[in-house]
């Protein structure tokens, strides 16, 4: 417990500190009370800051993030295989950021995400955002081995970002790999095809030496990256070496004057920049494995281009010049070629576990969840257990229901048409009304009249009880119009004056169930006469939940036995 005392004119706390040490503060207080207070203050603080519920000052007040990143770059970064890397995400990324020139002490959680959330809304992804956290952390994490920074780590609680699964990269196929090697100059040929046999890294290639590749034996010893005596993983590997590997490394061999199985021109190991991902996809042009072709306008100030799935002569329609044709392949990677190897194995039934000796995988899982998909019998004996002896209507029945609906009846309604042929109505409104189209006004509104099963005789005849019941036109005046009258008192099948909508051809709705929406579309009445007849079942239907549904079926069978043929004379 904190206490406090007296010095000549001056009152001293004597606290436990942040690191559980006991030391004395000065004060400039003047009573005890004021003392004792201010003792109790600073011990809650430390008492948080033990606990890491409060930032603890910065050992050097004067550095800032910027500092703390750099000098992880040149202590404890350098040397790596991901230094480089590293250093070009730092420097894009942080040291060209705000938060790069903040006080150690004012570099927050919040104030990281932050960070993280405006890149996120530039260009990186989940992974990139998590890379510049794990960045970040890395660089505390070290400073505070060294004593450099006694606080904790801002970056430890800011969360990760949820990046998906996903599967096996773009990669050659099994037809692809020998067109691309035939198309690769005598240079390249040899370690593209390491590459693809073996699964090697780029780094891994590029630092092989003679003295790991042991021919006889068919092996291949894997233990540098570039200049460094070490992989990726940190470790020492052998893997096979494929039969149809070995000419082309006989070949690289016997051709290297260097001490490197694949030097530089000059005998130098090559450099990381190199662009070898160029010459992959020149030699995919070449060989013809191609998405499309761009053709462009060579001519001097001429930006012209378009877009051709081949690569047949075309002219340039501003100067009538030949158009270069150049090959659009897919974006593979040269890293791709280690997921050729893997794709590869596993469609041709390697086990995945030799697959991932193969590629030295440090988990197993990795090469299960990126590449089993691949395997020859991926979960299909499991999936095959769903059997339940379903076979698809055959093709016949199919086209002879279709025949049997094309086929039947016209659809006749029983309306009280406007003008009969050769009849011409008189009054008033009568041509406001001819104008408009027949409308009907009912207890749900105006809408065009809509069109009866039969006669009332029929066997609906709720159908045209419901049209008559309280109907009236919309008109200034009275409208004299012809009563309701059976078929065949009429001379001439009635056509409605309102769009078809209605339709004989009831095609099935492929979730087999129709709403009464649908069916009022495809008999041409309203959803309230579609309701009524569900109401006095006429119509059979179903209820789900609260809605109402009729199936194609029933359907069907309601319009076969509504439906009358018109008497011609």
């Amino acid at each position: 417990m904190a206490s406090v005392f007296l010095r000549g004119d001056r009152w001293f706390l004597r606290v436990k500190n942040a690191a559980g040490k006991w030391v004395k503060v000065s004060t400039s207080v003047n009573t005890k009370a004021e003392a004792r207070r201010l003792a109790e203050d600073l011990e809650r603080r430390y008492e948080r800051q033990r606990h890491g519920l409060e930032q603890l000052p910065s050992d050097n007040g004067s550095a800032t993030l910027g500092d703390l990143l750099t000098d992880w770059l040149e202590s404890h970064s350098k040397g790596t295989p991901s230094h480089d890397w590293a250093d070009r995400t730092i420097r894009k990324h942080l040291l060209s950021s705000d938060l790069a020139k903040l006080p150690l002490a004012a570099v927050t959680p919040e104030k990281i995400e932050a960070l993280l959330v405006r890149k996120g809304h530039e260009e990186l992804g989940p992974q990139s955002l998590n890379h510049l956290r794990g960045l970040i952390s890395r660089a505390f994490g070290a400073a505070k081995r060294v004593g450099g920074w006694s606080g904790p780590n801002p970056a430890l609680a800011v969360a990760k970002r949820r990046v998906p699964r996903r599967l096996a990269p773009d990669y050659l196929k099994a037809d692809e790999v020998p067109k691309v090697l035939n198309w690769l100059s005598t240079r390249y040929q040899p370690l593209f095809a390491t590459a693809i046999y073996s699964g090697l890294r780029k780094g891994e290639l590029i630092g092989l030496k003679k003295v790991d590749v042991d021919l006889p034996n068919r092996l291949l010893t894997v233990g540098r990256s570039y200049e460094r005596d070490t992989t990726k993983g940190g470790h020492v590997d052998v893997i096979p070496i494929a039969a149809e590997l070995v000419p082309y490394l006989e070949r690289a061999l016997g051709a290297s004057a260097s001490e490197l199985v694949f030097p530089a021109a000059d005998g130098s190991m090559m450099r990381a920049d190199i662009a070898l991902e160029k010459v992959l996809r020149r030699a995919m042009g070449r060989a013809g494995i191609t998405t499309g072709y761009q053709h462009s306008c060579r001519k001097r100030g001429c930006d012209h281009r378009e877009d051709a799935p081949d690569a047949a002569l075309r002219r340039c329609p501003v100067h009538n010049a030949k158009l270069w044709p150049k090959a659009k392949v897919r974006a593979i990677r040269f890293h791709d070629l280690r997921h050729t190897t893997a794709s590869l194995l596993m469609m041709a039934g390697a086990n995945p576990a030799a697959v991932q000796r193969i590629l030295r995988h440090s988990d197993p899982r990795i090469t299960t969840e990126v590449y089993g998909h691949l395997a020859p019998n991926y979960l299909r004996a499991e999936v095959d257990r769903l059997s339940f002896g379903a076979t698809p209507s055959p093709h016949e029945r199919i086209a002879e229901e279709a025949r049997q609906v094309a086929n039947s009846g016209q659809f006749v309604p029983l309306v009280s048409p406007i003008e009969q042929a050769g009849q011409k109505n008189e009054g008033p409104g009568s041509a406001n009304v001819q104008n408009r189209g027949p409308i009907s006004e009912r207890r749900m509104g105006f809408e065009p009249t809509t069109l009866s099963l039969g006669s009332p005789s029929a066997a609906c005849p709720a159908v045209t009880s419901l049209f008559d019941h309280g109907s009236s036109l919309r008109s200034s005046g009275p409208v004299p119009v012809q009563p309701s009258q059976r078929l065949s008192a009429i001379t001439k099948p009635f056509v409605p004056s309102v769009s078809p909508r209605a339709s004989l051809r009831v095609v099935s709705s492929p979730r087999g169930l129709l709403t009464i929406r649908e069916v009022a579309e495809r008999l041409g009445l309203s959803k309230a006469t579609i309701y009524a007849l569900c109401e006095r079942g006429e119509l059979p239907h179903t209820r789900i939940s609260n809605s109402i549904r009729v199936s194609a079926a029933d359907l069907d069978v309601f319009l076969t036995l509504n439906r009358k043929k018109p008497d011609h004379e």
